[in-house]
């Protein structure tokens, strides 16, 4: 899809401290362009996504090609157990051991590997972050929990920013919760949550050909919906990508952040929590202890259903207040609009690009 716009696209594997092997995809300069010693910029998707998600419209309007064309190189992010990211390095991935992590991990060993892994390959000392969702949270878990890590990832774009959920309404998630369904799948062994993407794709590709307007429907019952501008026509390509999996213990994770109204570790139990943390309960985040030394650019939404306006106002009180270079509230977007809507790279791109040529960072 990269290249037949005309940008180069490479694709790079990054190994983990616990052994998962992550697909990276990078676009190291734009069209028409040669690659010289540009800043690198990580672009990291949401839940149940994929590195896919930057590149689903058009050059003119996705943001991976935007950052390209102004002289960046862009490198896109994988979670583990998305359809890029299944391998790992002695673990199988139809093994439950593989499929025993949620977003902790992916702030803990995922980013901070392909941050080491990029800054490596570029010979840079610091890159630029823009994080949609859990792309936001696994940034805060790294930020709050990571040696240095904050002075290799000085500037932070946060698109629809999630700590706590406790206000969420997305029907996804909030049945999920309320129904526990998330541990019932865990009890009859579903570890990895929904089928495999190639058999759920199939399906689901057949299902959007019958009823387009339906298979809208179901990629936001998962992801919430959209509210802004967006090309129905590019619903196919969506189709043939979204979603693209992760583990069901990180869908148990976002739902305890739901029962539970706050932002902290998964929730093993007493014993286990006893075990890991040495405590009943699993440690909070305290986004209080973010960096200041980072400085951070957010963007909400009045509409958004997983980064509920409440839940963002609440973030954004914890941070430092010298860290905050801007918190735009877009009226009418929701969650899937940062990334998707047609008039996205007007209301925030431009913006993030006017900081990022500005900053010393």
């Amino acid at each position: 899809m990269v290249m037949s716009f005309g940008y180069p696209c490479e694709e790079h594997f990054v190994t983990t401290e616990d052994g998962y092997i992550l697909g990276v995809f990078r676009i190291p300069h734009g069209r028409n362009q040669t690659e010289t010693n540009k800043k690198p910029v990580l672009l990291q998707h949401g839940l149940l996504d994929s590195s896919i998600t930057f590149i689903i419209n058009l050059p003119s309007e996705s943001l991976s090609y935007i950052l390209a064309d102004a002289g960046y190189d862009v490198w896109l992010g994988n979670n583990r157990g998305n359809e890029y990211s299944t391998n790992h390095t002695t673990l199988s991935n139809s093994s439950k051991e593989f499929w025993e992590f949620s977003y902790d991990e992916m702030g803990l060993y995922d980013l901070p590997a392909t941050v080491d892994y990029i800054l490596d390959q570029t010979s840079q000392s610091t890159i630029t972050y823009v994080g949609h969702s859990e792309g936001t949270m696994q940034a805060f878990i790294a930020y709050l929990k990571v040696p240095l890590f904050s002075e290799k990832v000085p500037l932070f774009f946060a698109l629809g920013p999630v700590g706590n959920v406790t206000n969420i309404t997305n029907k996804g998630l909030r049945t999920l919760a309320d129904f526990h369904i998330d541990t019932i799948l865990r009890y009859f062994g579903m570890n990895r949550f929904l089928p495999s993407p190639t058999v759920l794709k199939g399906l689901f590709v057949d299902f959007c050909i019958e009823c387009d307007i339906c298979c809208a429907d179901v990629v936001e019952w998962i992801c919430g919906p959209h509210k802004g501008a967006f090309n129905d026509s590019r619903m196919p390509i969506v189709s043939g990508h979204e979603p693209s999996g992760t583990s069901t213990q990180n869908i148990q994770h976002f739902a305890q952040g739901v029962t539970l109204k706050q932002f902290q570790m998964f929730d093993y139990g007493p014993v286990i929590n006893i075990q890991k943390y040495q405590s009943i309960y699993p440690p909070i985040y305290d986004l209080t202890q973010f960096p200041s030394t980072v400085k951070i650019a957010l963007y909400s939404g009045t509409l958004d259903e997983l980064a509920d306006p409440i839940d963002v106002k609440q973030l954004v009180s914890l941070l430092p207040t010298s860290s905050i270079l801007n918190w735009m509230i877009i009226d009418d977007y929701a969650h899937l609009d940062y990334v998707w809507a047609l008039d996205a790279h007007q209301i925030i791109y431009t913006d993030i690009l006017s900081i990022m040529s500005n900053s010393t960072l």
